[in-house]
């Protein structure tokens, strides 16, 4: 591990984190002599990473909200607010778009394709294809 600050190697633990859910290991540089904790891509949350990515997997399979909030509470003892998932949602919306194009590739199609005729509705008009 190295000190986000100066890059040094020279570091030592300091302390605990304590967060409203977690409590972290702090560390002090040796060099520079400043605090901080590991990097994990979650800094600045008072949830664990694993009950945001898993708020975040369920978010992406299609479940609402309320279900999603019920699930983590039951299996995790956690309840966040709808309007804490939808932070987080909006946070790491990057990596979603993400993993959503791992999970979903573009389909590739050969050959010739046979349409039939489409009806769509935007609105109250309706337009035949």
């Amino acid at each position: 591990m190295k000190c986000p600050h100066c890059g040094s190697s020279r570091i030592k633990k300091a302390g605990k984190l304590k967060r409203k859910y977690q409590v972290r290991q702090g560390y002090r540089c040796k060099d520079c002599r400043r605090f901080f904790v590991e990097r994990d891509g979650f800094e600045g949350r008072h949830y664990p990473g694993e009950i945001i990515a898993l708020v975040l997997h369920l978010f992406v399979e299609g479940l609402s909200l309320s279900k999603i909030r019920e699930i983590v509470w039951q299996h995790h003892g956690y309840r966040p607010a709808d309007s804490t998932i939808l932070d987080w949602v909006r946070s790491y919306s990057k990596l979603l778009k993400r993993f959503e194009r791992k999970r979903m590739p573009k389909p590739r199609v050969k050959g010739r394709i046979h349409l039939d005729e489409v009806e769509l509705k935007v609105g109250k008009k309706r337009a035949t294809m």
